[in-house]
C-alpha cells in the first residue's frame, strides 16, 4: 500500500480547484432558481456544470505539464547529444591509444605502469615535483619520438643513462674504439666502473664485447697502466686490442672517433672539447646515431681497424 505525498503547492491548486468547483456549481444553482427552475433541475445542472469546469481545469493542468514535460525532454536530449560529442572523442582516443600500446612492440604493462604511476602525481605535490615529472615525461617523450623516426639524438654533455641502459640491454653484441682524448681517467672513475661491470655481465652471458685502444702520439703499447687496464678486461671476457695512431690506414684517419656500435643497430658516439692538452678534455656532447647507413659505416669502421689492431702484451 503507497501513500500519496501532499505537497503544499499541491495542496493549494487542490483547494483552489475544489473552490472554483464549487463556485461555479453554487453560481450556476443561483441561476436556474431565479429561474424558477424544479430544484432536481438546479441541483443537477450545478452538479454538471460543476463537474465541466473541473474537469477543463484539470485538462488545463494536464496540458501545462505536459508542455513542461516536453521541454525538459527536449532540454535532456540536447544535453545527451552535447554530453555524448564532447565523450565520445575523448573515448575513441583512449581506445585508439590502447590499440597502439597492444600492438606495440614495446611491453604493454610496463607503458601502462608509467601512465598509472604519472597519475600518482597529486595536485597536492611541490610544485618542484610536478614540474620536475613533467619535464622528465617530455623529455622521455621526445627520445621516443625521435627513436621511433630514426636519425640523431644528441645530448649535451656527458651522457651515462644512455651508455649504461644500451650497454645492459645489448643482445648481440658491443664493438667500442676508445680514444684517449676522451677516455682518459674513464676506468678508475665511477662511472667507468658501473660501464665495465655492465659490459662484464654481456659477455659473461655469451655476447661479443670488443675494445679497441687508440693510442695518441704520447702513447705507447707498452704503458704498464695501459696493459693493467686491458689485462683486467680481457679477465672480463672482454676482446681488447690497442692501435697506435700512425698505424691507421690513411683513409681511414679522418674517420677514427670515440664511439661504440650496438648489436650492429644503434652507434653511441661522443665528442671531447678541442685542447692540446687530452688530459683535459671533456665531453661536449654525445650522439645516438640510429640511421641505418651512418650505422653500417661505423660497423664498418670498427671492422677495419680490428683488423689492423694488435693484441696487448700479456702482463
Amino acid at each position: 500500500m503507497t501513500s500519496a505525498v501532499v505537497t503544499p503547492g499541491n495542496a493549494s491548486s487542490v483547494t483552489r480547484k475544489v473552490l472554483t468547483t464549487v463556485a461555479t456549481g453554487g453560481l450556476t444553482f443561483l441561476i436556474t432558481n431565479a429561474l424558477n427552475q424544479p430544484q432536481a433541475i438546479s441541483i443537477t445542472l450545478s452538479v454538471l456544470i460543476g463537474g465541466i469546469a473541473l474537469l477543463i481545469r484539470f485538462l488545463a493542468d494536464f496540458e501545462k505539464r505536459l508542455a513542461a514535460l516536453e521541454r525538459i525532454e527536449a532540454e535532456s536530449i540536447v544535453a545527451m547529444r552535447r554530453l555524448v560529442d564532447d565523450t565520445f572523442p575523448q573515448i575513441s582516443k583512449a581506445t585508439e591509444l590502447y590499440r597502439k600500446i597492444d600492438n606495440s612492440a614495446l611491453d604493454a604493462d610496463v607503458v601502462t605502469e608509467l601512465v598509472e604511476n604519472s597519475t600518482r602525481i597529486s595536485r597536492d605535490a611541490p610544485r618542484i615535483v610536478q614540474h620536475f615529472v613533467q619535464a622528465k615525461i617530455k623529455e622521455t617523450a621526445g627520445l621516443l619520438k625521435q627513436l621511433a623516426e630514426g636519425g640523431t639524438i644528441t645530448y649535451y654533455g656527458e651522457d651515462r643513462e644512455w651508455l649504461l641502459g644500451l650497454t645492459r640491454t645489448a643482445t648481440i653484441g658491443i664493438d667500442a674504439i676508445s680514444m684517449a682524448a676522451v677516455d682518459h681517467g674513464l676506468w678508475q672513475s665511477e662511472i667507468g666502473q658501473r660501464y665495465l661491470d655492465a659490459q662484464r655481465r654481456v659477455a659473461a652471458a655469451g655476447k661479443r664485447v670488443r675494445r679497441i685502444f687508440v693510442l695518441d702520439a704520447q702513447g705507447t703499447a707498452d704503458d704498464p697502466a695501459l696493459l693493467r687496464v686491458c689485462a683486467e678486461q680481457r679477465r672480463m671476457q672482454i676482446h681488447v686490442r690497442l692501435l697506435a695512431r700512425a698505424d691507421v690506414p690513411p683513409h681511414l684517419k679522418v674517420q677514427v672517433r670515440d664511439m661504440i656500435v650496438f648489436d650492429d643497430t644503434l652507434a653511441y658516439e661522443t665528442t671531447p672539447t678541442l685542447t692540446n692538452d687530452p688530459e683535459l678534455a671533456q665531453i661536449s656532447e654525445t650522439r645516438l646515431v640510429l640511421t641505418i647507413d651512418r650505422v653500417k659505416e661505423c660497423a664498418q669502421l670498427f671492422a677495419d681497424l680490428w683488423d689492423v689492431s694488435t693484441e696487448p702484451a700479456v702482463v
